[in-house]
């Protein structure tokens, strides 16, 4: 009894101060969350953090941090809810890591603010772009939610990720609310309080500016036709049904498509529900609906190999030439943590469900769904039509701005993407994987199109303007032409500099002051 009131009073403390901070708290990270919807709401970014900055800088260190981690957890669980549509665990443990990233970031600041407030000023978008960095390093990156991607549906300001990335983005949008928080602290004079305001606005106009003269009023076609397949076949049929239902589809699809011209078909992400690399009669039946098109088409299935004795699975995609006979496979490099992979399994082989099992018998018995246990493939690959080389993000691959540069880098003219978001319906989950993939479009200046099983598949130019889109749930094909990468965006020859100076600057940050609380508990002994 007193254990559950401990746990109450935790939850709920009596300190009316407390209750009011930690309902700020919830708020802001619901109304930043909100940027991320579907609802034109990115504005919201830009002034989203004011109010937590200046609750977090006046804080303690230890009531700082757990403030932080509140902030962080509700914002990650406000944005990535849906992966517990996934796997329930995956998304518990998702929230919690990405939360305890905000809470040394925001620590940090805390920190820094308290030795003097111009350090933690300068240092809180170096250390939140920072941390949006990290979440793209080990096998536990999430990049899902980096702020630069609030502004997708703003073409202008997107712009900008040609030159300096998403996490480019991500710095100003944190610096504007560092400005607008200068504006309401009560030490600052009114003549800094006036520069604060024009500075904060200065920052939007010159972003404005630069996407009108970047953004060409009259868009230019494409040379290279391609065909985009979107079935909508359902979860149910897809894994409970056999996999003639999908195979079906996808004739049909491809069938109805008149267009003689179509170079390349577009099949998203385990569109055909069999380990092709290992079933003859799926690749031949495939192999009939390629040669009856007479163009190349790309499928999304499984794989399997061999890893240390093991056979093991892949999520991969095959290219099949006009005469349907299979060229390329390409097994997913990037995997999602704790969904479709147990990161370092080699290493923490008591994570995979086979283990647990054993142990948490109510994994098997209420059918939790627990992570897959896929292998991530070895490297990329660029495929080749027709002499036109092309390469696939297959669905989380697309959140890599550094991989997807790769890929551009090796020869690659347009970007493929393909997916299967029925597991996120509708959820915000869907959108912000759309704007996602268009960024990377317009930080390479490189044409990319994208075949989703149940939507939103489209075709989107090197400016991030969608061209051709099929809704979700609509079953169809769309038909358009793609251009070819001519010259290297900045960010391309560059590469993501700013992320990467902002995560060693944050490095060294932490570093010295774990040197200076070392040191001062020396002294203090």
């Amino acid at each position: 009894m007193n254990f559950l009131k401990s746990i109450v009073r935790i939850i709920i403390p009596k300190e009316p101060e407390v209750r009011m901070r930690r309902l700020e708290l919830t708020f802001w990270a619901f109304l930043l969350s909100l940027a991320y919807y579907s609802l034109g709401l990115g504005f919201i970014a830009w002034f989203a953090l004011v109010r937590p900055i200046m609750i977090i800088s006046k804080l303690d260190g230890r009531t700082a941090f757990s403030s932080a981690f509140l902030f962080g957890y509700l914002f990650n669980l406000f944005t990535i809810y849906w992966v517990a549509m996934v796997t329930p665990p995956g998304m518990v443990v998702a929230v919690a890591l990405m939360a305890s990233y905000y809470a040394i970031g925001l620590f940090t600041f805390n920190r820094l603010y308290k030795l003097r407030p111009i350090f933690g000023i300068i240092a809180l978008p170096i250390l939140w772009t920072g941390i949006e960095y990290f979440r793209t390093l080990t096998e536990v990156a999430f990049p899902w939610s980096d702020l630069g991607y609030t502004q997708a549906d703003y073409l202008y300001i997107l712009q900008i990720v040609s030159v300096i990335s998403v996490h480019g983005l991500s710095f100003l949008i944190v610096t504007v609310n560092v400005i607008i928080w200068q504006i309401f602290r009560s030490t600052v004079s009114a003549e800094r309080k006036v520069t604060a305001s024009f500075a904060s606005l200065a920052i939007v106009i010159a972003l404005l500016a630069f996407g009108w003269i970047c953004l060409p009023p009259y868009p230019i076609d494409g040379t290279y036709r391609i065909g985009l397949l979107q079935g909508s076949v359902s979860l149910q049929d897809k894994l409970a049904g056999s996999p003639q239902v999908s195979f079906d589809i996808y004739d049909s699809l491809t069938q109805s498509i008149s267009d003689e011209n179509v170079q390349l078909f577009v099949w998203p992400e385990t569109s055909a529900p069999t380990y092709l690399s290992h079933s003859r009669v799926d690749r031949k039946i495939i192999g009939d609906i390629v040669s009856k098109s007479g163009a190349y088409h790309l499928v999304g299935a499984l794989g399997a190999g061999w890893h240390s004795g093991k056979q093991v699975a892949y999520n991969s995609c095959y290219q099949f030439s006009p005469t349907g006979r299979f060229q390329t496979r390409y097994d997913k490099v990037k995997l999602v943590p704790f969904s479709e992979q147990v990161p370092y399994q080699d290493e923490l082989p008591f994570l995979r469900k086979e283990f647990l099992t054993q142990y948490l018998t109510f994994i098997e018995t209420y059918n939790v769904q627990w992570w897959s246990d896929f292998r991530p493939g070895d490297s990329l690959v660029i495929f080749e039509a027709d002499s036109v080389l092309y390469m696939v993000a297959i669905c989380f691959e697309s959140t890599f701005p550094e991989y997807i540069r790769e890929g551009i880098r090796r020869g690659a003219h347009f970007v493929v993407g393909i997916t299967n978001d029925t597991w996120f319906g509708e959820s915000v989950g869907t959108y912000m994987h759309s704007r996602i993939f268009r960024t990377r479009a317009v930080e390479n200046r490189c044409w990319m199109v994208r075949a989703a099983n149940s939507g939103i598949s489209y075709f989107v130019d090197q400016y991030g303007r969608l061209r051709q889109e099929l809704p979700i749930s609509q079953q169809g094909v769309l038909v358009g032409n793609v251009g070819l990468l001519e010259e290297y965006s900045l960010f391309t020859r560059w590469g993501d500099f700013t992320g990467l100076l902002s995560f060693l600057l944050s490095l060294g940050l932490i570093a010295i002051l774990f040197v200076l609380w070392l040191i001062g508990k020396l002294r203090s002994n």
